[in-house]
């Protein structure tokens, strides 16, 4: 299972754009996707697209593909998806008519993810996270953490560079109620950034009421159980068993940022680990008390959690938010140095 979180202020929707908000979120990328060259030509442009978009979606509605498994969807999707650049209403019928074949009695392609949740999930049974952290329960992430991460880099890095520095600091999080659950293929799956030996960041929409956690980097699996919380402002920490982590060195204080500074942000969209990509800082926002980081790098499901780095691989900010209907390239970061703060 993967989520996404699409939260935003009711200030940043464009008012002027077609009313999107009854659709579903695949929907919405649907049409965005269709949208793009037109987005990229004016407004108006824009505009004409997603009118036409909805009613292509009126005249071909979605089908219901919830009662499939995750590997049916995959494997309809790889067959229609390229469509969703063409137009919602050609995305759907290809769907439908993917549904109505019936599915071959063993499976061709498999779930990639299948051999990965099997390994994780191998160690350390039904772990889980100590009794008394509930969610009412939790204590703040200032008192668990150590010291925040001092030491700042300035200069400028190449994007590879960037990679290089971070990406051992940068697991996959898997998280499920229980054993039973992740056999059911009924798993979360995110990222988190290692800030201390055995202390990570991370977003509690990707691992509350999920309390049997793992952490990966490449082929090494470790148990990790979440030990603090701030859930109104999605700021989780996960402890892990094992080895020690290799942390980042530096995390930058929200104060000291700016817009307009390149920014790169490091994940698991859609299951792929350590992916980068960049952008830049749109904004600096405090809503609900929150410090956000608004970029224009582009996050996906699973990026949740993930790292957003500087142009010299210090920390600024823990992935949470991507961009919800009618908008594009409007993504939010939690301030990483908030986790250190109230």
């Amino acid at each position: 299972m993967i989520a996404v979180a699409i939260w935003l202020p009711v200030a940043a929707r464009a008012a002027a754009l077609p009313e999107r908000s009854s659709l579903s979120y695949d929907e919405n990328v649907t049409i965005n996707t269709a949208c793009f060259d037109a987005s990229q030509r004016s407004r108006s442009a824009y505009q004409s697209c997603v009118d036409a978009q909805l009613a292509a979606l009126e005249a071909h509605p979605s089908p219901d593909r919830s009662g499939l498994s995750t590997a049916r969807n995959r494997v309809i999707e790889e067959k229609c998806g390229y469509l969703r650049h063409i137009g919602i209403g050609e995305y759907n019928e290809c769907l439908k008519r993917a549904m109505a074949t019936p599915a071959p009695r063993r499976a061709t392609i498999e779930d990639p993810l299948s051999p990965t949740i099997a390994k994780v999930f191998a160690i350390g049974g039904d772990r889980a996270t100590p009794p008394g952290a509930t969610q009412a329960a939790l204590p703040a992430p200032r008192t668990i953490l150590p010291e925040r991460p001092d030491r700042i880099e300035h200069a400028a890095l190449s994007p590879a560079e960037i990679f290089k520095k971070v990406e051992r600091s940068v697991f996959v999080v898997y998280a499920t109620p229980s054993l039973a659950d992740a056999r059911a293929r009924n798993v979360m799956f995110g990222s988190a950034v290692a800030v201390a030996a055995h202390f990570l960041l991370t977003n509690c929409h990707v691992v509350i009421d999920r309390p049997v956690i793992r952490i990966m980097r490449g082929d090494d699996a470790m148990v990790a159980s979440l030990v603090a919380g701030n859930l109104t402002a999605d700021r989780c920490i996960l402890k892990s068993d094992g080895a020690p982590l290799f942390p980042v060195a530096g995390v930058r204080a929200f104060k000291d940022l700016a817009v307009g500074e390149r920014v790169f942000a490091v994940g698991t969209p859609v299951g792929f680990d350590r992916s980068l990509t960049q952008g830049l800082i749109s904004g600096l926002r405090n809503y609900d008390g929150r410090n956000l980081v608004q970029t224009d790098a582009p996050l996906s499901p699973g990026n949740s959690g993930g790292g957003l780095f500087d142009e010299s691989g210090n920390l600024i900010g823990i992935t949470t938010l991507a961009s919800r209907a009618g908008v594009q390239n409007l993504n939010f970061a939690v301030a990483a140095s908030d986790y250190w703060e109230e």
